[in-house]
């Protein structure tokens, strides 16, 4: 994150609720309008990877789950980066073709990587990363035992007409069970890379937080997941047209969300020179 960015975001002390929510989605916005080439970039080099990923059969989902939190880890590394000192300007060839493959495909490439040349800190983005898939392989399995499959096998059933009552209250536990997943690991990353905490202390931290910032968490993170419900909606109904509908809105959301969700972590936890200093 920039310098410009870091000083707008606003003091949330007076703004609670629904306006935190959305002073958090302006702030992601913000920066990733400063550095379109950076945060599309790694947005597609990263679809890019979950793509081939999924042609490995049955561990292609299990890998791109354990390499996620990896990944976000070097984001968030970089964006505290920035914060000490503007970012190295990058020496860009003078042909073309060259110089877009070099900010928008080769330098994002480098940003995802970067937290794997920080030692301390890799330590910790791995262990998150097994942590992770452990629980989503823990809510996967209670998927399979109460639905049959995922959620979205559980769609196509009612479309079908085959859901029964168990297998709706299924897919309700499944569903509060992902809810509690996803508090957990919301701010995991940042307070394991950045804030020093062991991953299962981080996730609990997290999962506490959104609890008590449940109403401008929710405002933050109702959106995104709108544009997800829908992929999953029409993924469901066909796969070409998720796919369409993943590589468009997917891709135009994803990356404000993560920002957003950063700009939320500055806020909750304002940084501290000695956490992020190489």
């Amino acid at each position: 994150m920039s310098k410009h960015s870091s000083s707008n975001i606003e003091n949330e002390n007076g703004n609670t609720g629904l306006g935190q929510g959305t002073t958090w989605i302006a702030c992601g916005w913000r920066m990733v309008l400063e550095q379109k080439s950076l945060w599309y970039g790694m947005t597609a080099v990263y679809f890019i990877f979950g793509f081939l990923l999924k042609l490995i059969p049955f561990m292609g989902d299990l890998l791109l789950i354990l390499i996620t939190p990896m990944l976000l880890a070097s984001v968030v590394w970089g964006r505290a980066q920035e914060q000490l000192a503007e970012p190295a300007v990058m020496p860009v060839s003078s042909q073309p073709a060259l110089a877009l493959f070099q900010i928008w495909i080769a330098h994002p490439a480098q940003e995802l990587m970067r937290i794997f040349a920080q030692e301390e800190k890799m330590f910790g983005a791995v262990l998150l990363g097994i942590v992770t898939l452990g629980l989503a392989m823990l809510v996967k399995i209670i998927g399979y035992l109460l639905v049959g499959g995922s959620m979205l096998s559980g769609l196509a059933a009612s479309q079908m007409g085959m859901a029964q009552v168990t297998t709706l209250l299924g897919m309700g536990l499944v569903a509060v069970l992902s809810l509690l997943l996803a508090m957990g690991l919301l701010f995991s990353v940042p307070l394991t890379v950045l804030g020093n905490k062991q991953p299962l202390a981080a996730i609990s931290e997290s999962f506490s937080v959104c609890r008590e910032k449940a109403v401008a968490l929710l405002a933050l993170a109702v959106p995104f997941f709108l544009v997800y419900l829908v992929i999953l909606v029409a993924y469901a109904k066909s796969h070409w047209l998720g796919y369409l509908l993943l590589v468009s809105m997917g891709f135009l959301a994803l990356p404000v969300f993560v920002a957003a969700v950063y700009c939320s972590y500055l806020t909750l936890y304002p940084p501290s020179p000695s956490n992020i200093r190489k």
